[in-house]
């Protein structure tokens, strides 16, 4: 696989997580559960995309980006999440609905790196 098809495997796993999140809902778990399947997801797919991308340097990249960006070069860790979110005043469910909103969203100039709309 391409790192531009690499790139679209991962929105594509990304974009599983809303109807996941309804049939969570549905099943009666609460936000915190949810928000962690979410980041989980997310974070799994992360990982794995950077594992099928062809080219380490661009892996490489994204790692010091998000070592830069969070701390930690496997992107932001749930705990991570949670903090970010409270400082912006959200609290209790709030928080984790914010987790699981974020973890639909994938990165836009990363897309636009690897020509993915």
């Amino acid at each position: 696989m391409t790192n531009t098809q690499v790139r679209q495997w991962y929105k594509d796993e990304v974009g599983r997580i809303s109807s996941l999140n309804l049939s969570w809902i549905a099943k009666g778990e609460g936000a915190e559960r949810r928000a962690r399947k979410a980041w989980q997801m997310r974070h799994t797919a992360r990982l794995k995309a950077r594992d099928m991308m062809e080219n380490p340097e661009e892996v490489q990249l994204l790692r010091k980006r998000d070592l830069a960006k969070y701390g930690n070069s496997d992107g932001p860790t749930f705990e991570y999440l949670v903090d970010y979110w409270s400082r912006f005043g959200l609290q209790g469910d709030k928080i984790y609905e914010a987790i699981i909103e974020d973890a639909l969203i994938t990165n836009a100039e990363v897309d636009r790196k690897f020509r993915i709309d």
